[in-house]
């Protein structure tokens, strides 16, 4: 069992400290996580006070005040042995969070930002964990809100608008998981980067009472039974087949950017073995191993 623990001490330009009280301020929905997850005892650590609740997960989640990025607090974290596989990162706002390419992710107190410490996968995986953990999210997510699907690598759709991404890195033998989910505000098209085509939506979690916290303490309990679940029963040749069965767009016309100057049109067919999205050019097969799809 893990816990949930509120980091009351701040870490320089890393992240604020963070009380109940303070998260509570964040947002309403942050409110109603405080209110329902009531029963935080202070805990004194070498860096000073906090405050802990035992929860259901299976490592535990580190919040703490506004952050550059959970992203970088996980790793911070993981490098001084604070979080184990399956530990996480929660943040009600981050100042520079990132998502393809670098790209900048908007980021407003009421959404859901989080980072999780995955553990290695077999060696044979690696090429497709991208998409591995944008499927895992998906399909955890549709349990609670219906239909998702994933636009390569690993955006996340909800009636073909973007709802959230999310970003894989690996730091040496540390896998992080980021994610950024839209609960309460999205970007309106001229906030999107030039030449974007998908128009961004939100989830519905205020509509079946969850905040980003109690939304997050579900996704990573999903997430980690249905990976240990899927590389336990499940080739990578298995799993690409429950992939291409949430591949946004198989079998339609897609613009293709690759790069700053090639663009193309293609009609999406699905994902290769080595993970890369199968396109077809008028009838020659092109395999994209980094760009951007929009739909025509």
């Amino acid at each position: 069992m893990g816990m949930i623990r509120i980091l009351g001490t701040g870490q320089g330009d890393l992240f604020q400290p963070a009380t109940p009280e303070s998260l509570a301020e964040q947002h309403e929905l942050w409110a109603a996580d405080m209110q329902a997850l009531s029963g935080f005892t202070p805990e004194c650590a070498p860096e000073g006070i906090g405050w802990k609740r035992e929860s259901d997960c299976p490592g535990d989640v580190l919040v703490c005040g506004p952050c550059g990025s959970t992203m970088d607090v996980a790793h911070a974290a993981w490098r001084e042995g604070k979080l184990q596989p399956w530990g996480s990162v929660l943040a009600p706002v981050q100042a520079n969070g990132r998502g393809q390419v670098r790209r900048p992710w908007l980021s407003t107190p009421g959404n859901m930002f989080a980072t999780v410490a995955c553990p290695p996968a077999p060696e044979d995986w690696s090429e497709v964990r991208s998409l591995l953990l944008g499927y895992l999210f998906a399909t955890a997510l549709e349990t609670m809100f219906g239909p998702v699907r994933v636009k390569w690598p690993n955006d996340l759709l909800m009636q073909d608008k973007k709802i959230g991404g999310i970003l894989v890195e690996e730091r040496g033998d540390c896998i992080l998981a980021g994610i950024g989910l839209n609960l309460i505000w999205a970007p309106d098209v001229q906030k999107l980067r030039e030449g974007h085509s998908i128009p961004a939506g939100i989830i519905p979690s205020a509509s079946v009472g969850l905040g980003p916290l109690r939304l997050w303490l579900s996704l990573v309990n999903q997430l980690k039974t249905s990976y240990t679940a899927l590389l336990g029963s499940h080739s990578r040749a298995d799993f690409l087949t429950l992939f291409r069965s949430k591949l946004a767009w198989r079998g339609k016309r897609v613009q293709v950017q690759e790069g700053a100057h090639i663009r193309y049109t293609a009609t999406i067919t699905g994902v290769s073995g080595r993970g890369e999205l199968m396109l077809d050019r008028d009838g020659e097969e092109v395999l994209l191993v980094s760009g951007d799809v929009t739909p025509l």
